[in-house]
């Protein structure tokens, strides 16, 4: 049992203060320093998911210093949003290439659509769903590697590789 008389020691359970109380006590600085650094028109909502992300930590009795943990998780929470938002935005622009697909093409380009479309085929399973998960489902290296189970580095040899396959029987 920690002594007493130490700085670091944790207050006992009837001493801790309350959310209500940590709310009351930092609701205010964390919204402007989040007005600061980020989309001012995010900054209460951010400020808001920060304390309810903070009520676990409070009702197991880990807050030591709750100023810290509320910035570092509203933080978070905005550098995830911003993270989403370019995603989708990515995502975005790919659907309008692939609206702008609607005019007719020439027997030339149906040809070469089709002779792809072998190629990508013709691949070995594991290079052809990576380069499918890349491609066609949008997803980065460090995601195809977490659905996949493998680590970024095989993800990216073997998109490189099936990236050099496809070129060289394409010019073929």
């Amino acid at each position: 049992m920690t002594p007493p008389d130490r700085p670091d020691a944790e207050p006992p359970q009837d001493e801790r203060p309350t959310l209500d109380e940590l709310y009351r006590r930092y609701s205010g600085w964390l919204t402007a320093v989040l007005r600061r650094r980020f989309d001012p028109n995010q900054a209460e909502d951010l400020m808001h998911e920060a304390y309810v992300r903070l009520g676990p930590y409070q009702a197991k009795g880990e807050l030591r210093h709750p100023q810290g943990l509320l910035l570092r998780i509203a933080e978070n929470l905005a550098y995830n949003q911003a993270r989403g938002a370019r995603r989708d935005r990515r995502r975005m622009g790919r659907l309008a290439e692939v609206s702008r697909c609607h005019e007719p093409c020439t027997q030339a380009e149906q040809l070469q659509a089709l002779l792809f479309k072998q190629v990508v085929e013709g691949l070995p399973q594991p290079l052809r769903d990576t380069f499918m998960l890349s491609r066609y489902a949008g997803m980065t290296y460090a995601e195809i590697a977490e659905h996949c189970g493998l680590p970024v580095k095989t993800v990216e040899w073997r998109m490189s590789k099936a990236l050099a396959l496809i070129a060289a029987r394409m010019r073929d």
